[in-house]
């Protein structure tokens, strides 16, 4: 009875044991779980030096979405622009600054280029049929002038011709105009693409720098 009453005790306290352990083990589990999940639900923000780049390219971006002619740089990084990494973040930005602001002079520029020419071809046009209405109106007077006969057939013909002529020029000074039109709504729509394209990398940026 006494080594059964013994056995028992082992028994028990080895299922003790065991019970323990397994709960032991599961609480562990759980407590793993959570601060996995913690760490996905609270974004880590950027560290060291791609938090200098980050905020480099915020300083950048934001310079293009307001159109700035220079990039205001955070006090914390200027502070620090002796230092190699640093300075050669800050040159590296300014770089992308000037070749963003000359690839979008050149995209302004041929469209104002293609706008000067049409602005010139509508000026042509107009200054044509003005001259062409005046010729018409001295036909006219003429006819008027020479009563019944002087409506011959080659002063209808050159009337005829005349009136042709203004004709087309009216034809050119709309297409030109209407051209024209198209190309000052292109250069807005380029402005708002730059701008929303900055805006969009801010943006981006300033997610990175918050951990997201």
């Amino acid at each position: 009875m006494e080594v059964a009453s013994g056995r028992s005790t082992v028994d028990d306290d080895i299922a003790a044991a065991l019970r323990r352990a397994v709960a032991f083990a599961g609480l562990f589990a759980v407590t793993a779980i959570a601060a996995i999940a913690c760490t996905a639900r609270t974004p880590q923000p950027a560290a060291g030096i791609a938090t200098d780049r980050l905020m480099a390219q915020e300083a950048l971006w934001n310079a293009e979405a307001t159109r700035a002619s220079a990039i205001a740089f955070p006090p914390a990084l200027l502070a620090r622009r002796k230092d190699p990494k640093v300075a050669t973040i800050l040159a590296e930005v300014q770089q992308q600054l000037s070749a963003d602001q000359s690839a979008s002079a050149a995209r302004r520029s041929a469209v104002l280029r293609q706008m000067d020419e049409a602005r010139a071809e509508r000026d042509l046009h107009e200054s044509q049929r003005t001259v062409l209405l005046v010729k018409i109106e001295q036909a006219h007077a003429l006819m008027q002038q020479r009563g019944s006969a002087g409506a011959t057939p080659a002063l209808e013909r050159d009337l005829a011709l005349l009136k042709v002529q203004e004709a087309s020029s009216y034809g050119g000074v709309v297409l030109a105009s209407r051209k024209l039109k198209l190309l000052t709504e292109r250069m807005m729509t380029l402005a708002k693409a730059e701008q929303a394209r900055a805006n969009t990398r801010l943006e981006s940026v300033r997610t990175q720098l918050r951990g997201g």
